[in-house]
């Protein structure tokens, strides 16, 4: 798998990248608002629960919100990679079976998706910004690193949890549940405490590979310094995903048009 990808047609990708836009126009054909229909959602949820909960934990909503705001949209992609990736393959059977596209294809369509849906939200990170008045700086582009981080690992994460969710088709709902929960223990709708570790809530921090994926993000956006821990757990889960991912690839590929 590593060997494909890192060899795959640059043309090939603008195929695909084609492929994902059009797919995305068809979703939302006859639609009123179309793609706008992503932003309401999350745009309701900032707004609404951002000054609730502010007050509930006692933080400025200057600086609560912001760190909503990022949190959310970032957790969009985050999820969006895991639970799309249990049934990547199940929703690529035609391409599958008729040989249009081959796992990898399927793959890397699915990333695309997912960080296209992800895209249109980022403007409600921007309005919050300008509402009040956060200030980018060089060093907020080390957010990118950390988004380019998310973004591969969502391709090992397609690749292996795909062929697991193609023999068992319950994976889905258990992963489902899973990030229901993972939701509440990142720190999204609460703020981790002064040290860094969240105090009592410190072991939802270092333990919780999501919330070090979010601080890669979301730190560097807001001017705050990056654990070196965080870089260690992304960059260690990044080498062992795509190694597992390489192995169950070559192990198992041959075996996903019998279980779709």
């Amino acid at each position: 798998m590593l060997r494909t990808i890192l060899t795959y047609p640059f043309d090939s990708f603008g195929r695909h990248a084609y492929i994902t836009w059009f797919q995305f126009l068809i979703s939302y054909r006859r639609t009123m608002l179309g793609p706008i229909w992503l932003l309401v959602s999350p745009a309701l949820f900032i707004a609404l629960l951002g000054m609730l909960f502010s007050r509930i934990g006692g933080n400025d909503p200057a600086v609560f919100i912001p760190h909503l705001a990022i949190g959310l949209i970032a957790w969009t992609l985050i999820t969006g990679f895991i639970t799309s990736s249990t049934t990547v393959f199940q929703r690529g059977r035609a391409q599958i079976l008729q040989g249009g596209l081959n796992l990898v294809d399927i793959v890397i369509i699915n990333v695309f998706t997912t960080v296209l849906n992800f895209l249109h939200k980022i403007i409600l990170i921007v309005i919050v910004f300008i509402i009040f008045g956060i200030d980018v700086s060089f060093y907020s582009l080390v957010s990118l690193i950390g988004l380019a981080l998310l973004i591969a690992n969502g391709i090992w994460l397609s690749m292996f949890f795909g062929m697991i969710g193609a023999r068992y088709r319950d994976l889905s709902e258990v992963v489902q549940a899973i990030m229901r929960i993972a939701f509440l223990a990142t720190p999204i709708i609460w703020m981790p405490g002064t040290d860094g570790r969240g105090g009592v809530m410190g072991a939802f921090l270092v333990y919780n590979p999501c919330y070090h994926f979010l601080e890669l993000i979301r730190a560097p956006l807001l001017g705050n310094p990056i654990a070196p821990l965080s870089w260690i757990v992304v960059i260690t889960i990044t080498i062992v995903g795509f190694t597992l991912a390489n192995f169950f690839y070559k192990r198992f590929a041959h075996n996903v048009p019998l279980w779709v």
